[in-house]
């Protein structure tokens, strides 16, 4: 089998294709879409009384100019999940609301590091596990919502304690923050009971979710978050005395911009099929963006985000390898992320463990009734449950012709999945799964059938048949392409593979049920690393139901959950991480480079960290105009 080079020259055609046919458009008139470039103010027409006159023989200063374009448009693949509500899109969705936000810790766009923001100085208290903020004084919300102070802090929090927040975030702010205490206009302590890794890169920038809105912007729109749900709507929480706090106020209706934050771009425009629309906040405390507007465009079809590159209605956009190789032919540039941290792997679903003391809390009576009766087996009956067809399925593929038939040789070889080496933030790395991974997960086709095979005698069945997941990402423009190519791998050692590709909205409430049963999902993420490792591998969290989950391994995530930094869970996570090598949790590609094309007569450079988990990109006030 070789049809993926068949299959990545038929992007092209594609692109192609679609290319002729907008410049066809374009020759028959005026695009009325097209975003105007605004002309340059008039010349002075004369001088003060008192001003000396004009030396006709010297050489003329020009005036300022501002950038080529007021609004800077992005074409990219639509998210996942879209919504105005700032806790309810997922970590790895929410990326299109984050320039409207900022956090009370950020990180820097050049190298990932945590670096202060809202917050002006933190550390842990005295009981060694509690977070202690204070916070910088005179930052204003958008739209005249008054002056960011401890009281948006704590708000923000509760926000994020609802029930209807089922993101992972959401369940540390939960279960583990006990309470948001307000010392002073500027200064909160997050409290909690014990030490949690999780908490600092909850409430940082680099995770998302911990957004700071504006209470008074919430209180402005009037009651009814909590009024208008019936209390079987609410569970547990109808008691919690902390939400009768958030009782005189209300989300953004559906035609509303999200409440205010403090972000160097807010929101002025939303549309779930279109796109987001951004206006600059002029003179922001912490980064004024070149450009008064920036557009994220909601297109899915690569082809057609690269014709519109092509002809000049967008300046910005995800392309997969080939596409993004013929824009730069054309004197396109391309702008790469400052730090490798795009997880690019397939996941694993059905793989569940019971209920019992590995677990947060009784997943199977939070959400459904139903679920409380549904009994799971340590490993159900499905197929993926078996080493043997785990390690059959990864040794099927030839990450090699992968990596150059779609990425241009441009992916690093994810080794071990949420690890890097020599990383401050990615801890427990061990060289030896670097000489292992040949034997263990390099392509060999024929060890692959004698593999599958075994396995097959194992499960007393004749044939495997899964499904893989045909998902658009926006931070892997070429990901259904990748998806079919490895389904034909694994035909090609005999695998019955359904391609499916089903809506979002479907998807996540199988999801959150664990309804989904041998299926294989693909995953582009990044972020902190803890969280993404018991989130694409473990029951923890009782909401998203993806990767391998082992008990004993879970036993050790748990300890490393008991920790406050990094450095302090480095020996449990490699002992996780030889566990989970072993086992083939997941399948491991790439850490692909986060890449962006530009116009360059619009956009002179783009500098992002790539740290955004599922994110296109990073930082909008990083791009510079030309």
């Amino acid at each position: 089998m070789r049809n993926i080079r068949k299959q990545a020259r038929l992007v092209t055609v594609v692109g192609v294709m679609a290319l002729f046919a907008l410049f066809g458009a374009a020759c028959d008139g005026e695009d009325p879409t097209a975003t105007p470039t605004p002309t340059s103010p008039p010349a002075p027409s004369g001088t003060t009384p008192d001003a000396p006159a004009p030396d006709p023989t010297a050489t003329p200063v020009p005036e300022p100019m501002g950038p080529a374009v007021d609004r800077v448009i992005m074409a990219v693949a639509s998210p996942t999940d879209f919504s105005n509500i700032r806790r309810i899109p997922g970590q790895a969705s929410n990326w299109y609301i984050r320039p409207h936000y900022e956090y009370l810790v950020g990180f820097d766009k050049t190298n990932g590091a945590y670096v202060p923001q809202l917050a002006v100085e933190y550390g842990l208290e005295p009981d060694g596990h509690s977070w202690r903020f204070k916070l910088r004084e005179g930052v204003q919300f958008h739209n005249g919502h008054g002056e960011f102070t401890a009281e948006d802090v704590r708000f923000s929090w509760l926000m994020n304690i609802l029930p209807d927040d089922v993101g992972s975030e959401a369940r540390t702010m939960r279960d583990i923050v006990k309470d948001v205490e307000i010392v002073g206009p500027y200064e909160v302590v997050f409290r909690t009971e014990a030490p949690n890794a999780d908490v600092f890169e909850v409430i940082s920038e680099i995770q998302g979710g911990m957004e700071i809105a504006s209470k008074a912007d919430f209180l402005s729109r009037g009651p009814g978050l909590l009024a208008s749900k019936q209390s079987s709507e609410w569970g547990a929480y109808e008691d919690d005395p902390r939400l009768a706090e958030l009782v005189d106020g209300r989300d953004p209706l559906g035609n509303e911009v999200p409440l205010a934050g403090t972000g160097p771009y807010t929101i002025v425009s939303m549309d779930e099929q279109t796109g987001v629309v951004y206006e600059r906040v002029e003179d922001h405390w912490r980064d004024t963006p070149d450009f008064p507007e920036f557009e994220f465009q909601f297109i899915n079809e690569a082809s057609t985000r690269h014709a519109k590159l092509v002809a000049g209605e967008v300046h910005l956009a995800k392309l997969p390898e080939e596409l993004l190789v013929d824009a730069e032919s054309r004197g396109f540039v391309t702008f790469t992320a400052q730090v490798p941290a795009a997880r690019y792997f397939l996941a694993w679903q059905g793989v569940y463990v019971p209920a019992g003391p590995n677990l947060a809390n009784d997943r199977h009576g939070e959400w459904s009734g139903e679920l409380a009766q549904k009994e799971f087996p340590a490993y159900p009956n499905t197929p993926l449950a078996n080493l043997n067809v785990r390690k059959a399925l990864n040794k099927a593929i030839d990450r090699d012709e992968l990596n150059d038939a779609f990425f241009a040789g441009k992916g690093l070889t994810m080794y071990k999945n949420h690890y890097l080496p020599d990383n401050a933030q990615r801890v427990g790395w061990n060289p030896e799964w670097v000489t292992r991974f040949p034997d263990e997960y390099g392509y060999d086709p024929e060890a692959a059938r004698a593999l599958l095979e075994q396995g097959l005698q194992e499960l007393g069945i004749d044939q495997l048949q899964t499904t893989i997941q045909l998902t658009v990402q926006p931070a892997v423009p070429a990901g259904v392409d990748v998806m079919q190519a490895i389904a034909n791998y694994w035909r090609d050692i005999g695998v019955d593979v359904i391609e499916q590709s089903v809506d979002a909205a479907e998807y996540r409430t199988k999801q959150r049920e664990m309804r989904w049963d041998n299926h294989v999902v693909p995953i582009a993420t990044s972020g902190a690393q803890l969280v993404t490792v018991h989130v694409y591998g473990s029951s923890l969290i009782p909401v998203l139901y993806i990767g391998l989950q082992d008990p004993a391994a879970e036993a050790i995530m748990r300890e490393a959950l008991d920790t406050n930094t990094p450095q302090d869970r480095d020996d449990l996570l490699r002992e996780l991480g030889d566990m989970y090598y072993n086992l083939h949790q997941d399948i491991p590609l790439f850490y692909l480079p986060n890449e962006v094309v530009a116009d360059p007569d619009v956009v002179a450079d783009f500098i992002y960290s790539g740290m955004v988990s599922g994110a296109p990109i990073d930082h909008l006030e990083g791009a510079v105009a030309k």
